[in-house]
């Protein structure tokens, strides 16, 4: 992938793609479609983004409580940033302060989902979604003729939203036009954990040896799961205790039989209990239907007494 500030390509099964700025007459056109459909969404009486925060507590995903937890995560973000920024610490300390603010800064980030998801439903939120719909399906190509991917423009991105191709560049083409995927390393604490090798290029935590680790220093793999490492090359999966398990998660063990109460061995003939389940079931399975009792539906009794009259 090579990026620059007018284009972003990525590839995709062998084939080179691209998103590139937007023309002039695109934007222009992106802006016409973003007031039509902010007036259409008012006039339907959808929320405006004033009002999202009494639409949240009214929907109980917002209320004092969870404000003050906010203020109180955010507080620690900023305090934190303090530290970092005035040293004078020792380098243990200062490594604990930053991977709390990165903690305290996920949370913020997950009380607000609430607030994204109804973002999304505001006369805001959906014009400003059809203005990057309409950009995008402009501005995603073919690397090498940047030859538009969505001929029929906008109409045919917004029947095909689930491609690939389009899922992969959408995310290419928000990182283009807001340049944010470089906010990771803007972050002070980021800063500080990348100056000391405390992460690695992707932010992630590593050891001394580079090797990731997690929040509480327990080796892990690419996807997050728990290792040990045996050599510099391989390692096996283990539990939380650092018992050996399996790669979906069972204990590598080789079972014992159980003991009585003299200390001999159990044993249980396996064959004798399926047979024995086999047997049940056949017997259930020839049991004859029992008589219904009770007292007997409408229909029966009519013709009961259809029957008697005649």
């Amino acid at each position: 992938m090579s990026n620059s500030r007018d284009k972003r390509t990525f590839e995709f099964a062998d084939e080179q793609y691209a998103v590139i700025r937007p023309k002039i007459e695109h934007v222009k056109q992106a802006n016409e479609l973003r007031a039509k459909i902010f007036n259409e969404a008012l006039q339907n009486g959808d929320l405006l983004r004033d009002q999202l925060d009494n639409e949240l507590r009214k929907r109980e995903l917002w209320n004092d409580e969870r404000e003050k937890q906010y203020q109180e995560l955010r507080k620690k973000v900023i305090d934190g940033e303090y530290s970092l920024t005035k040293g004078g610490i020792k380098l243990s300390e200062a490594k604990d302060i930053a991977l709390e603010m990165a903690r305290s800064r996920a949370q913020m980030i997950s009380m607000l989902s609430g607030r994204s998801d109804l973002d999304s439903i505001t006369c805001e939120g959906k014009a400003d979604a059809a203005r990057f719909n309409f950009l995008f399906s402009q501005c995603l190509v073919y690397s090498n003729t940047e030859e538009a991917y969505f001929k029929e423009g906008f109409d045919e991105y917004m029947a095909n939203q689930d491609d690939p191709v389009a899922v992969t560049g959408a995310t290419e083409f928000f990182y283009l036009m807001s340049g944010t995927e470089d906010l990771d390393e803007k972050l002070p604490e980021n800063k500080f954990l990348k100056k000391f090798d405390y992460v690695d290029d992707k932010f992630r935590l590593v050891d001394p040896d580079g090797k990731l680790i997690d929040y509480d220093g327990n080796h892990i793999d690419e996807n997050g799961n728990l290792i040990k490492w045996i050599n510099d090359d391989e390692y096996i999966f283990v539990d939380i205790t650092g018992r050996e398990v399996t790669k979906s998660g069972d204990w590598d063990v080789e079972f014992s039989p159980f003991l009585d109460d003299d200390g001999n061995p159990v044993i249980v003939d396996e064959d004798e209990e399926e047979e024995v389940e086999e047997t049940t079931e056949e017997e259930v399975a020839e049991e004859p239907p029992k008589k219904r009792r009770g007292r007997p539906k409408k229909a029966d009794t009519e013709k009961n007494e259809e029957a008697n009259a005649s």
